[in-house]
């Protein structure tokens, strides 16, 4: 689905009261990436009194205070992108307890102005929806076909797929620009082209054996 995430890694670093954070928000491809920054974070920085994180992608939501008391800081995290409504996002924020305690209004602010400042620097992309067509033409047509997907801002292909009476080439495209594509398609082969939508399911399989035949398809806590 439509979503907007962080355009970039981005990094932000606050000392408050003694206690050092660093926030880090990266982009995520899909859920099962949640954790890895956390984890990176982690063996980077084991001498770190808390790991403290959130993430978001669509259904799934996560957080984790990493031993901080209840709701001081990661939920305020996953707060922050929610009220921003960012999606495949990860935040870690790393704490070194300074020795002196934040209280836990102190740890909610911390935490949420650390994130927030890392968003900041993140900055913000949209990613749209996307559709996988096949586009059947005869050999005639091929190398119009091809030229207009080239010439077609936002427009993916794969390398065509030859049989008796012509070719198919699947292409992927933004879901909504796929009734400008399809007309674009339709004028340029004079009506030759047939385009059909590719399910989902046919669409990772076909991915899938093309990958496998290695060819191209379209530490110690502190207080609080």
């Amino acid at each position: 689905m439509p979503h907007t995430t962080v355009a970039r890694r981005s990094e932000h670093e606050d000392v408050i009261k003694g206690s050092r954070f660093l926030a880090v928000a990266v982009p995520l491809g899909g859920a099962a990436s949640i954790g890895e920054l956390t984890e990176a974070l982690r063996r980077r920085y084991p001498d770190a009194s808390h790991h403290v994180s959130a993430a978001r992608c669509g259904d799934v939501q996560r957080f984790d205070d990493d031993g901080e008391p209840g709701g001081t800081a990661g939920r305020p995290i996953l707060e922050v992108l929610l009220r921003r409504e960012l999606d495949f996002v990860e935040v870690c924020v790393v704490r070194w307890f300074g020795g002196t305690k934040l209280g836990a209004g102190g740890l909610v602010r911390a935490y949420s102005g650390a994130a927030a400042k890392a968003l900041d620097g993140a900055g913000t992309r949209t990613v749209l929806e996307r559709v996988a067509l096949d586009v059947a033409v005869g050999f005639d047509q091929l190398d119009v076909l091809l030229r207009t997907l080239d010439a077609t801002p936002r427009v993916e292909r794969g390398d065509p797929r030859f049989g008796a009476a012509g070719a198919v080439v699947r292409i992927s495209i933004p879901e909504r620009d796929r009734a400008e594509v399809v007309r674009a398609l339709t004028d340029a082969t004079r009506g030759a082209a047939g385009v059909q939508a590719v399910d989902a399911d046919d669409a990772d399989d076909a991915a899938s054996d093309d990958a496998a035949k290695g060819t191209d398809a379209s530490g110690g806590r502190g207080g609080a």
